[in-house]
């Protein structure tokens, strides 16, 4: 099976349009041309046919009857050429009317099958003042319209010419012959100026494709550097915006693949290198065994599985299987007793809870485990990353349809341009979240598909005492009446 190209497709469809339209516009030229034409010789023979009825007129005035002309019927041609301009039919008439011979062209015998008449000598018929005819026949049963030949006003004659049904005369002929020529041409000439204007045009309207084409197998190839300049405002135009925004996105997935493989590869190795040096050391005798070493030891395992789990947990939530087992929740009763459990470690770091008062009605749809978690992140966090003598803010709220949790800590801040990019993963503000004090930049991350997974939002702001201000909004629980 033969595969046409859109450009090789694009011309053929326009050549047979173009075909199309010009076959139709030949037939109908052709049809009005033909049928104007025989108007305009029917025309044209009914002025030469008021003349000749003029001529009779004279005749019969001179001679008082038809009874000549009975008798030699080629006068008639006589009058007739006398009523033409100069040239060839004119000649014609004269010559056969002094030759005094009937030719075929001009009488037909009174056989129906006779050939049909070609000149228009031959469709003329004039009758008397009896409506006897006196020159020509009659073709069926009714006249042609007839010129009325009058003397003293008294009507003495007839005069009329059937119309043409087809063009017979030879000049006729060859006329029509040359439009149909003419019309021929303009139609090789519409062709070759369809192919002329097509082939460009169908070129210039797939060169875009084939650019999205190319770029679409270097994206394919892993390249995603490339971009496709367009100033199209048409679908095209669209599709290849669509086209660089996506290039756009691989790229930036792409840098953030490798930067998420470079900083999980650091997340181990920093506990990993503190393990070996530990082993190492128990190996070579350089440090015993205490309660001490084995207390490193554990903070490093401990630090390991804590960030494993924080990787399974996002792997299993990009896959969409972060599993949930929901049930009617208090928000309330579980922020109180997550900030219970942390009150020694917010002791420890000089820090106090502040929890406003029991809002009443806080009930959500939710993992008891996953929200549990949730709230542990954001309270170890604002711990972790709070100036010693500082506080921690948290409300739970309620407008009918929404349940809110607020965390709000004191200084140091985050900077406006980091608000947003909190929950990516292994983010951290270097002014403020360090390495140094224990994060993996993975909590905030886990916090928001947990609450993405559970139809909420969470959203970072400044918070009013100059530290970090997280909401987190669920839908609320509808108490049934």
């Amino acid at each position: 099976m033969i595969r046409l190209s859109i450009q090789n497709k694009l011309l053929v469809a326009l050549l047979f349009a173009t075909l199309g339209v010009i076959g139709y516009m030949g037939l109908v030229i052709q049809w009005g041309f033909d049928r104007g034409f025989l108007e305009y010789v029917n025309l044209e023979e009914q002025k030469e046919i008021s003349r000749l009825a003029q001529q009779f007129e004279v005749y019969y005035a001179e001679h008082q009857s038809w009874d000549k002309l009975l008798e030699r019927p080629l006068l008639i041609l006589k009058m007739h050429a006398q009523t033409l301009p100069q040239g060839r039919k004119r000649d014609r008439l004269l010559k056969v009317f002094e030759e005094e011979k009937v030719p075929g062209w001009i009488l037909e015998p009174d056989d129906d099958n006779a050939p049909k008449p070609r000149h228009p000598v031959q469709r003329v018929i004039m009758v008397g003042e009896v409506g006897q005819v006196i020159f020509g026949r009659k073709r069926g049963e009714s006249l042609p319209t007839m010129i009325p030949i009058l003397y003293q006003d008294k009507e003495v004659g007839g005069l009329g010419i059937y119309p043409p049904k087809e063009i017979s005369e030879v000049h006729q002929l060859l006329f029509i012959k040359k439009q149909k020529l003419v019309i021929l041409m303009v139609g090789i000439a519409a062709i070759f100026i369809t192919i002329a204007i097509t082939l460009p045009l169908a070129y210039h309207l797939t060169k875009p494709i084939r650019r999205l084409s190319e770029t679409t197998r270097k994206l394919m190839q892993g390249d995603y550097s490339v971009r496709i300049a367009s100033n199209a405002r048409d679908e095209l135009g669209t599709l290849t915006n669509d086209i660089n925004k996506l290039a756009q996105t691989l790229e930036e997935n792409e840098i953030q693949r490798k930067l998420w493989v470079s900083d999980i590869a650091h997340e181990l190795r920093t506990p990993l290198t503190s393990l070996v040096g530990d082993i190492e050391a128990l190996q070579d005798g350089i440090r015993q065994p205490n309660e001490q070493t084995y207390q490193s030891l554990h903070e490093g395992v401990t630090r390991l599985r804590r960030l494993v789990d924080d990787l399974y947990d996002l792997s299993r939530a990009d896959a969409g299987i972060l599993s949930l087992i929901t049930e009617p929740i208090d928000l309330f009763s579980l922020v109180e007793k997550e900030i219970q459990s942390l009150c020694n470690k917010a002791t420890d770091a000089q820090l106090v809870f502040e929890l406003q008062p029991d809002p009443g009605s806080s009930t959500i749809l939710g993992d008891p485990q996953r929200l549990q978690q949730l709230v542990d992140n954001l309270l170890t966090n604002s711990i972790r990353y709070t100036d010693p003598g500082g506080t921690i803010s948290v409300l739970v709220s309620s407008d009918g349809d929404r349940v809110i949790l607020d965390v709000m800590d004191s200084l140091p801040g985050v900077p406006g341009e980091s608000l947003t990019k909190l929950f990516n993963r292994l983010y951290r503000v270097d002014q403020s979240r360090n390495r140094a004090l224990g994060g993996s930049g993975l909590g905030l991350a886990i916090c928001k598909q947990i609450v993405d997974a559970h139809g909420g939002t969470i959203t970072a702001q400044h918070g009013p005492d100059g530290g970090l201000w997280i909401q987190v909004i669920f839908p609320a629980v509808q108490e049934q009446s």
